[in-house]
């Protein structure tokens, strides 16, 4: 029957207007939820993501543009596309810089393809997460400051000095221990302000490695160690930042941002006694001689030479990939990708301040993806 109408327009007052009530808005919730999880997962399928490195991003970021260039080129069916428009088969190619240890974690998430790192996991780390490593460049972590030196002097530091700086035994840029390691150079009394990384970062386990053979260094080595004192700071970019906006700080990052940066470079001892900085032609002394044949999956891949010439910070840069993807097809893009950069992309490695790795090592590197990846290209 009818009731009395609501603003002028009758209401059914029955059961089953009731029942109606109740059920049509269920029914719409539940339609409209299904298309939110289908769309959500379209999304997913349209886009290819890798995340990890902050050392290693401004390779990847460079490489991505010109691989989607390059990409567009090679479409005859888009002859007036652009690298900004690009989309391979559907997928988006991006790159979200949360740290090594970020990336590697994130790799086990249906949308990320491919992680970079620099530093190796562990046999059993590899095996656990049931993941391929291997190495795309050779890059250069650098002890950058925020200190007015008199024109053309370079700072020196060696293992115990800055092991000293990083455990806040020493706090003056005026310290002993710093003055004789810099004849020549006057030094001011300013107050040391130690600014490491705060999330999970290979560039922390490249500076606690050269650090951990320092008298008095008791952190241990590791993307993510116990810092005493001193200042946190998440990302490469936040660390760049720290440093930039405190006189007297000191810090470690990718050598590019940090030039780019307007931060000075420290020159480090290495293992010959020599001072180096983090020069392409010192980091290409570092590396001579490695063995890219994957026989240890590359764990034991971290330079260790001996050569006067040899800058002591240089850094592999891995990427790393799904045994046995969910997703096949984006696990094959994703490789497309990496081989991109490892063949294809020498001259974006050096304008980004990155060393390409010799072609006899891409090689090598393939053949090891044909033995450890199904779905390598035969």
């Amino acid at each position: 029957m009818l009731a009395s109408p609501d603003n002028g327009i009758p209401v059914l007052r029955t059961d089953d207007a009731r029942r109606r009530r109740l059920v049509v808005p269920i029914l719409v919730a539940l339609v409209v939820g299904a298309l939110v999880v289908a769309l959500t997962a379209a999304g997913r399928q349209d886009r290819l993501a890798g995340s990890g490195s902050t050392l290693g991003q401004p390779l990847i970021d460079r490489s991505i543009e010109a691989y989607r260039s390059a990409a567009s080129a090679d479409n005859p069916d888009r002859p007036g596309a652009t690298g900004n428009d690009w989309v391979l088969d559907g997928s988006g190619l991006e790159y979200e810089p949360v740290g090594s240890m970020g990336g590697i974690m994130r790799l086990a998430e249906d949308d990320v393809a491919f992680a970079v790192s620099d530093y190796p996991l562990s046999k059993a780390a590899l095996d656990e997460r049931q993941v391929v490593q291997f190495p795309l460049a050779v890059g250069a972590l650098a002890v950058a400051h925020n200190l007015d030196l008199p024109p053309g002097a370079t700072l020196r530091l060696d293992q115990a000095t800055l092991a000293g700086i990083y455990t806040g035994a020493i706090t003056r840029w005026d310290d002993p221990a710093i003055t004789a390691l810099n004849p020549g150079t006057r030094l001011p009394s300013t107050t040391i302000t130690a600014v490491h990384r705060s999330d999970g970062s290979g560039s922390t386990a490249a500076l606690t490695r050269y650090l951990s053979g320092a008298p008095g260094w008791t952190a241990g080595q590791g993307a993510l160690v116990s810092w005493k004192g001193g200042v946190a700071a998440e990302r490469s970019s936040g660390l760049v930042q720290a440093v930039r906006q405190r006189p007297g700080s000191i810090g470690y990052v990718e050598r590019t941002q940090a030039q780019q940066s307007g931060l000075r470079l420290a020159q480090l001892e290495n293992a010959a006694g020599a001072f180096v900085g983090p020069t392409d032609a010192a980091m290409r002394v570092s590396v001579a001689g490695l063995d890219y044949a994957g026989r240890d999956d590359y764990v034991g891949l971290a330079p260790t030479s001996a050569e006067r010439a040899a800058y002591p910070l240089t850094v592999p840069i891995y990427a790393l990939v799904e045994r046995r993807p969910a997703r096949e097809t984006g696990a094959r893009q994703a490789l497309d990708f990496l081989r991109f950069v490892l063949e294809d992309s020498a001259d974006l490695h050096e304008r980004a301040g990155y060393l390409p790795l010799p072609g006899a090592a891409v090689g090598q590197i393939e053949t090891y993806w044909r033995g450890h990846l199904p779905y390598a290209p035969r």
